[in-house]
């Protein structure tokens, strides 16, 4: 090798075994929440891009440094080994992520499988269904575009036929939720599948009325809390439905690529990952065999979701309530925020507030535009001309054309104010 290489190797160090000391250990690795133990309570920092107010929360989250550098030391430590760290140390870490999460939901642990995020966790389930031709799987017309797409292919392997009970925005109520959903519900109805907390929306949506709704009928219920961990508090203990999907990197503020499935205990038996690893035949009487097929799907960088313990520990910690008073600190603002836009607009906000989180939506004049950016043609403009992070989109069948508005500890009220006089003056044109 020429002596210019940079992949040089020092013959007397390859020649000469290691000290003792620094020998391999076998032992259980130094849990990543302990890594950063000393930096729990510091400041939440956030890398927002300079010159744009961000009120986007909702869709892609934001994650603080303390997350990020806990991160980074994982990548760190599966890159110096990556033999032991996926044969070995992965399986540590990812009980560790889980435990972390039942402690957050009220769950049990070995109920949790990981997954990359919410959508991918909403296809695990639809595909793990066992359905029939005439089959129903009950929605509403609130779900997320993924949902229905992949319902779409579902159905078309199987057979199966989607329903859709319609939910009104913005003139809605609890109740009528509840009467829309249960009312579509039929002898051939198998699975309910509805938003904990809806995407275009932001309703949410009074779960624990349809779950036991559907319980009192022998139908399996199926939520979707792409958005809810982290923006309300959650208790699938309680909530006792059959599955249960949800995305961390948004309101857990953990990195991309997040997110876990909850399976009723006496569902786990066959039900598997999208993507089978070269481990799946293998059995091994100390573990059960669902953590072991979602905790290794092939080579991957599963760091993000091994610092979910490091996420749910460092931003409950930024306000002396914990995770309560950031969950009300954030809805309050909102709330504030909503009105001081409608304020401007001249509209009223008329969703109720028990079905308001950290986000709303407020309905807009006219219809979307064609966009060359973001989605849609005043969403770029908010973006480009006030430099507002703000999502502005249609729902088909139920509304033309809103926006929806996230609260999170970065946002102050001054935000609001900005994104009013913008939205006032970008419709004027």
């Amino acid at each position: 090798m020429p002596e210019s290489s940079v992949f040089s190797v020092d013959p007397a160090a390859s020649s000469t075994p290691a000290p003792a000391a620094s020998l391999p250990s076998a032992e259980r690795p130094e849990a990543i929440i302990e890594y950063v133990r000393h930096r729990i309570s510091e400041p939440a920092r956030f890398p927002i891009k300079p010159g744009v107010t961000m009120l986007n929360n909702g869709s892609y989250g934001l994650t603080p440094e303390v997350v990020r550098d806990a991160q980074r030391e994982l990548r760190r430590r599966m890159e110096e080994d990556p033999v032991r760290f996926f044969k070995a140390d992965l399986e540590d870490y990812c009980d560790d992520a889980r435990r972390a999460i039942a402690g957050f939901t009220n769950t049990r642990a070995q109920d949790i499988a990981l997954v990359p995020n919410g959508t991918f966790a909403v296809a695990t389930v639809l595909n793990n269904l066992d359905l029939s031709p005439g089959d129903e799987i009950l929605v509403t017309d609130h779900e997320y575009m993924a949902t229905f797409n992949e319902l779409g292919k579902v159905c078309r392997h199987t057979g199966a036929k989607v329903v859709v009970a319609k939910i009104p925005y913005p003139e809605v109520t609890p109740d009528r939720v509840i009467e829309s959903v249960v009312g579509a519900m039929t002898e051939r109805t198998r699975v309910v599948m509805i938003s904990h907390i809806a995407s275009a929306t932001a309703l949410i949506m009074p779960v624990a009325e349809i779950v036991e709704a559907a319980k009192e009928r022998g139908i399996a219920t199926f939520l979707d809390g792409a958005h809810t961990p982290g923006q309300i508090g959650l208790d699938i203990g309680a909530l006792d439905p059959t599955w249960y999907a949800a995305s961390c990197h948004k309101w857990l503020m953990c990195p991309k690529g997040t997110g876990f499935i909850y399976t009723s205990p006496n569902r786990k038996d066959g039900f598997k990952p999208m993507v089978l690893s070269c481990r799946v035949h293998e059995t091994r009487p100390e573990r059960d065999a669902f953590l072991c097929d979602f905790d290794y799907t092939g080579t991957n960088d599963y760091t993000g979701n091994l610092v979910i313990p490091v996420a749910i520990e460092h931003v409950g910690a930024q306000l002396p309530g914990g995770w309560n008073e950031l969950r009300e600190r954030n809805h309050n603002l909102v709330i504030r925020g909503a009105q001081v836009v409608c304020e401007a607009l001249g509209i009223e906000q008329q969703v109720p507030e028990s079905m308001i989180g950290t986000m709303i939506s407020i309905p807009l004049p006219g219809v979307c535009e064609p966009s060359n950016l973001l989605g849609e043609g005043l969403w770029d403009r908010l973006y480009l001309n006030h430099g507002l992070q703000v999502p502005v989109w249609d729902l088909p069948g139920v509304h033309p054309r809103m926006t929806r508005i996230s609260a999170q500890l970065f946002n102050t009220i001054e935000d609001y104010e900005r994104l009013g006089e913008a939205l006032l003056t970008e419709l004027r044109r």
